[in-house]
């Protein structure tokens, strides 16, 4: 575009007479209380409950070997089954 495709456009004169957009100060206080209300909600719980203990460590690792291991297993099922078929 050129210069005067711009300046007759208009655009960028209207585009300045428009104002920013500013929450409204008593709305904006109160949605600052709500979040940092909910913040010590969650920090509450946290602490309420504490660490999940080593019954869910274990889960966490046990899950991905269970995984693991059956997919070892249908490998090994299909990689011998192949070898049945071609007579290996």
């Amino acid at each position: 575009m050129t210069q005067d495709v711009i300046d007759r456009d208009g655009a960028p004169g209207v585009l300045a007479g428009l104002g920013r957009h500013e929450p409204d100060p008593r709305r904006d206080a109160l949605v600052r209380a709500r979040c940092r209300a909910a913040l010590e909600r969650r920090r509450r719980n946290e602490v309420f409950r504490g660490e999940p203990g080593w019954r869910f460590a274990i889960g966490l690792a046990l899950g991905p070997a269970v995984v693991g291991v059956l997919c070892a297993v249908y490998l090994f099922e299909v990689i011998s089954r192949a070898m049945q078929l071609y007579r290996f």
